[in-house]
Formats: C-alpha cells, sequence, structure tokens
C-alpha cells in the first residue's frame, strides 16, 4: 500500500507540474533543474489564479481515475519514483517559453526540429506543434516509435544491470535527459493519423513496419494502458479545452487509427473477425481469458499437405504413445487440394485432434507452402500455442517444456536458432527496413555476420493473448503474404527469419534459446555428429530435432533410419565444422567444444528413439490407411 500511495502522489505532482505548464507559469527549460530566482516585479493575476484552479480541478479528476486503474489493476508493479521517468514539456513543440534572459537547452539525442513559435498562446504557453508535414515525421518516426514503444514496454528506469533478461529495445538508455514523452507522442500521433488510411507500396517493408507500429501503439493505450490516454490528451490541449472533450477526442483518434489500419494492412482478417479486437477476444470464447497467466488454454498445431501427411500422422502418434501428451492438437491445411478428404477423416479419427482449414477463418486463398505457418497459429483457437513442423519429433513432452520455461513467462514466446551457416552476410536488407534495431537483435549472430540463417521455425511457442505477441504475429503473417513475401524471401530462405524480424520491427520483446541448432544421431569417424537438425531447451537438455526418423527424408523416405546415440549443439557459433548432407549420409557438425558440446544420449532418449523408429515402420509396414482401420476403427 505504501508503494502503491507514493506512486499515486508522484502522478498527482506531476499532473500538478503539468498543470502549472498549462497556465504559462515561468520555468526553467530543464524539467528537472532547480526553479528560477522569483522575480518580485510579477502582480496577482485573477484570470491566472482561476485557470490555475480549474486546472488542478482536471488532475484531481484524472487521479480519480488512476485510482480506479490501480484499485482494477492490484499487479500493477510500483515503478522508481526516485527517478522521475518521463517529461511532459521540451524545447520542440511542446515546452513553456523561457524566461528572456535564460537561454533554452536543447535535449540530448531528441533529434527534433525546434519549430514552435508559431504555437504559443497569449501567456506564453507554447502548444505541440500542429500539422507537420508527412516528410518532416517520417524523417524520424523509426526512433520516435521505438522510444515509446520501449517506454510502453517499461524501459523508462531500466539499465543493464536491473533487469534479469537484460534490456530488449534500449533506445531510453541513451538519452542524457528524462524520457520526453510528449513531443515524442505528438509526432507519433500525427504520423497515425496521416498514415493510417494512405495506401502505400507494399513492397517496402520499413513502410508496413511503421504502420503495425502506430497500430500497437494505439491498441495499446486502448485496451491496455488506458490510464496514459488523459495525460497524453490534455499534454496536446490547449487551456481552453477540458479534460473529458480532450480524452474523448484522443480515443476517437486512436479507434480511427486501429480500424484505418485493420482495414489498410489486415483486411484478410474479416469477414470471420470485424476487427483486431474481435479476433484478440476470440482464443477462449471469454474477454476474462485475455488476462488469465494461466496454461489453461494450450494447445498444439500442426501444418501438413499430402506429402507431409504420414510424416505428420507419426509426429502426432509419438506425442500420444510414447511421450503421453494429451494436449489437444489442431492440424491445419489449406484447402481440399492440400489434404484429401480420406486424410482429413484419418486426422479426426484421432482422439483430441481436428483437422482445420486456414482458408475458411481467414480472406487468403494464395498462400501455402512455409507461408501457412503464421496464419495457422493465429487462427487455431489457442491462446498458447505450441507450433511444430509435421517431421519435428520430441525427446520431452512439448507442455512440460512451456509449463517450465523461464523464457516463456516472460516473454510469451519462445524461438529457437537455426545452425551457424554462411557467414559474412552484412545484413544490409535488414538494417534498410529496420534502422532503428533493438538492442538485442543487435547481439544476434545474423546482425555480427556469424550466420545467414537465425531462427529455425520447426518449432515455436507463443502466447496470442499479450497485445505485443499479437500484433507481431499479424506482421509475421502480412509478411507471408504477396507481394511482401517476394521481397523477403529474395533475402532469407523461406518463412524463418519472418518471425524474428516482424518481432524486432514491431517493437515486441522476444527470446531466443541460448544455443544454436546442432544435430542428433551418431558419431561418424572424424568425431562429429551426423543426423537430423537438433534443438536443447533452455536449460541444456535435448528437446526436438526435425526430419523425422529418416536419415535423410529427401532421398530415402522408407528407409535408412536414424541413430539415437549422441546430440551435439552449438554455443559459440565460431569455429565450428558443418559436413553437408549427402544421398546416404546427414549433416555432421563438429562443434568448437566437443568435451561440452557432445553428449551421449540417455537410456530413456535412446528408448524413445526406438520407439519413434518401430512406429513409423508400423504405420508404414500395410499404409496408413490400414493403420487407422486397425488402430482407430476407421473405414475409408
Amino acid at each position: 500500500m505504501a508503494g502503491r500511495w507514493k506512486l499515486q502522489t508522484a502522478v498527482l505532482l506531476a499532473l500538478c507540474v503539468l498543470c502549472l505548464a498549462l497556465v504559462r507559469l515561468q520555468a526553467s527549460n530543464d524539467a528537472y533543474a532547480a526553479p528560477p530566482a522569483v522575480n518580485n516585479n510579477l502582480k496577482p493575476n485573477k484570470e491566472a489564479q482561476d485557470l490555475l484552479q480549474a486546472k488542478i480541478k482536471q488532475a484531481q479528476d484524472i487521479q480519480s481515475q488512476v485510482q480506479l486503474h490501480m484499485q482494477a489493476h492490484p499487479d500493477v508493479k510500483n515503478k522508481d519514483i526516485n527517478k522521475p521517468p518521463v517529461r511532459f514539456s521540451d524545447n520542440d513543440d511542446s515546452a513553456v517559453v523561457p524566461n528572456k534572459q535564460q537561454q533554452p537547452q536543447q535535449p540530448a539525442n531528441n533529434n527534433i526540429s525546434n519549430n514552435t513559435s508559431s504555437n504559443s498562446s497569449p501567456h506564453g504557453y507554447r502548444l505541440p506543434k500542429k500539422n507537420i508535414p508527412l516528410a518532416d515525421l517520417e524523417s524520424n518516426i523509426d526512433l520516435m516509435h521505438a522510444r515509446f514503444l520501449d517506454f510502453l514496454n517499461g524501459e523508462e528506469s531500466a539499465t543493464v544491470d536491473n533487469s534479469p533478461f537484460g534490456v530488449f529495445g534500449g533506445s531510453l538508455l541513451s538519452l542524457d535527459t528524462p524520457f520526453n514523452i510528449r513531443s515524442t507522442w505528438n509526432r507519433i500521433h500525427q504520423y497515425a493519423l496521416k498514415v493510417h488510411s494512405l495506401e502505400y507500396d507494399r513492397s517496402d517493408i520499413r513502410q508496413l513496419a511503421r504502420r503495425v507500429r502506430a497500430n500497437l501503439i494505439a491498441y495499446s493505450l486502448l485496451y491496455e494502458k488506458p490510464s496514459l490516454i488523459p495525460l497524453l490528451a490534455l499534454s496536446a490541449s490547449d487551456h481552453k479545452t477540458s479534460a473529458a472533450d480532450a480524452t474523448s477526442a484522443l480515443t476517437r483518434d486512436l479507434h480511427a487509427v486501429v480500424n484505418g489500419t485493420t482495414n489498410l494492412v489486415f483486411s484478410w482478417i474479416k469477414p470471420k473477425f470485424s476487427s483486431i479486437r474481435s479476433l484478440h477476444e476470440s482464443f477462449s470464447g471469454k474477454k476474462a481469458a485475455l488476462a488469465s497467466s494461466k496454461f489453461d488454454d494450450l494447445g498444439i498445431v500442426i501444418t501438413t499437405g499430402q506429402w507431409h501427411f504420414e510424416l505428420a500422422v507419426h509426429a502426432i502418434i509419438t506425442l500420444r504413445n510414447v511421450l503421453n501428451c494429451t494436449l489437444p492438437i489442431e492440424v491445419q491445411y489449406m484447402g481440399e487440394n492440400d489434404l484429401t478428404k480420406d486424410m482429413r477423416k484419418a486426422f479426426n479419427s484421432m482422439p483430441n485432434v481436428k483437422t482445420v482449414d486456414v482458408r475458411e477463418t481467414f480472406n487468403t486463398p494464395n498462400i501455402g507452402g512455409w507461408a501457412i505457418k503464421p496464419f495457422s497459429i493465429l487462427a487455431s483457437s489457442f491462446r498458447h500455442v505450441i507450433f511444430i513442423d509435421a517431421d519435428a519429433l520430441f525427446f520431452q513432452n512439448p507442455e512440460t517444456v512451456v509449463r517450465e520455461s523461464v523464457i516463456y513467462k516472460q516473454f510469451g514466446q519462445i524461438f529457437y536458432h537455426d545452425r551457424s551457416l554462411f557467414k559474412n552476410d552484412p545484413a544490409t536488407w535488414f538494417h534498410g527496413i529496420n534502422p532503428v534495431m533493438s538492442k538485442y537483435a543487435k547481439s544476434l549472430r545474423y546482425l555480427n555476420g556469424l550466420t545467414h540463417h537465425e531462427m529455425e521455425s520447426g518449432v515455436v511457442v507463443m502466447d496470442k493473448g499479450r497485445t505485443g505477441i499479437l500484433h507481431a504475429l499479424l506482421m509475421v503473417c502480412q509478411m507471408n503474404l504477396k507481394p511482401e513475401q517476394e521481397e523477403n524471401y529474395k533475402n532469407m530462405h523461406g518463412d524463418k527469419e519472418t518471425f524474428w524480424m516482424s518481432f524486432d520491427m514491431a517493437r515486441v520483446p522476444y527470446k531466443f534459446t541460448p544455443t544454436f541448432g546442432g544435430t542428433v544421431g551418431y558419431k561418424n569417424e572424424k568425431g562429429n555428429v551426423c543426423g537430423g537438425l537438433f534443438h536443447t531447451d533452455e536449460f541444456q537438455r535435448p528437446l526436438w530435432w526435425n526430419g523425422g526418423v529418416l536419415a535423410n527424408k529427401h532421398h530415402h523416405k522408407d528407409s535408412g533410419f536414424m541413430r539415437f546415440e549422441y546430440a551435439a549443439f552449438d554455443t559459440d557459433a565460431d569455429k565450428i565444422e558443418w559436413e553437408w548432407e549427402t544421398e546416404t549420409t546427414p549433416f555432421c557438425l563438429g562443434p568448437r567444444y566437443p568435451d561440452q558440446e557432445i553428449v551421449p544420449l540417455t537410456q530413456k532418449e535412446k528408448n524413445a528413439g526406438a520407439a519413434f523408429v518401430q512406429l513409423y515402420k508400423d504405420l508404414k509396414e500395410n499404409g496408413w490407411a490400414d493403420y487407422f482401420e486397425k488402430h482407430y476403427d476407421v473405414n475409408f
């Protein structure tokens, strides 16, 4: 209670400071500098006194709203109130005019032109600049978006030392003065109002990212942080506008941004979903579930077509019969030509498994192949989704992995690294579409010339109930539609990189597990481990691999099974050896530290591998139709 009272007091004090600014009291240009000396020549001003009382009443009304919001959200964490995190005035387009004797100091690193003279009120209060040209707004909108979203993500008082996972975005770390929310908001809101319905070149991924961020900001304020709306509204209004009127006007603007962007960028969610909000609320059928932190709506999604049908069936059988995974499973496909009627009947005969045609959920008739992955995650009825490729197999029950994951609890997603292959990619294209990338992205191998492939999308875990995750996933989907897909696939191998890149461009925090793609199988004569593309969990325990139980699914679909003896993983991304696959041998990895990074499989893991091979042989012995008739009592 004491911490909450301090926070409320700090908010009220900040509002009072804002009100004093709004009545044009002369103040220091630096919001946290010592107050100027008293001018004894000033005479009482009844109009100013009356206006001050009116603005204090507005501040009290806002404080009441904040108190109600905090009562409704008792889990709100106390911030560091000893260091004011934000400013509501600066020298750009929203400052109080300084005394003639004082020279305004430009805040460091704001990169905003000082165009303010035409916006002063008769009493010296300077309103935020109106009608900034779009070209001017675009000159630094990527930086403004990054700072505001980092602020919304709670980084205003974060440091590298006090954040257990490190600072994700990092755009506020370089500021020499507290973050100026007012001037930043003025620019990003004007930008959003100008572009939310403005057509753009869809092959320009940077323009897509800007609209996604503008939409995310508006949506977050409406549905996650509504207590900020009155503060932002008053910060941009003149002294004649009441708090209620300013708040109502801004709320209307925010809805216009969300609706306009949805129609412009994400129109394919209609007609099944009238809005992003209705999509958001659909995952478990009730609004209360959106605030749930439990995994009571967790399920598996698998995508497959006819070519991978038997691999997908085998994956489900291994989950049920070997790993005792009872999670509901949705098998997603794209239209009748993707899976035959009998194949769909086979899947639906399995307990707690059902098929879903993505085209019946979204208006996306032209997607297929890799591009279906993000759409299948979004189309799933589950809030918490474990996406699995048809040929991905596990050593651990995936349900247990998610429930025990520290990464998932913190970030609401789990990404896995691909192999470290093809060095010295300058990543010029990604720098061009994401000029203000996150601090975390700069630490990845791809941005440091250590690999061309950063992410493996054979397993992806997401909590769609989180606002940021949902909007990033919407962008992943858009990145896999034409013409965006054509531009992206020229610079990456399929869908894989669109996941983390979309998260980074949307400024939504994400995290990879710590190890890079390895192999599981046997040792060759060089001591390297040969087999399927392998991944550990975040605690470096063997978790999953893709390729099924075949030594090479591309060359031997019915023979040449894996040997489950060793696993190799990579923690360095440098000074490793990869031997390329052939018709008779799979990929082989020689890690930099073989004593630590090559491990023998446990007997339990070896037994699981042997069981996987036997189940595949059983499935293939007399054909899959015979297998289903025998085990699931279904006729074709």
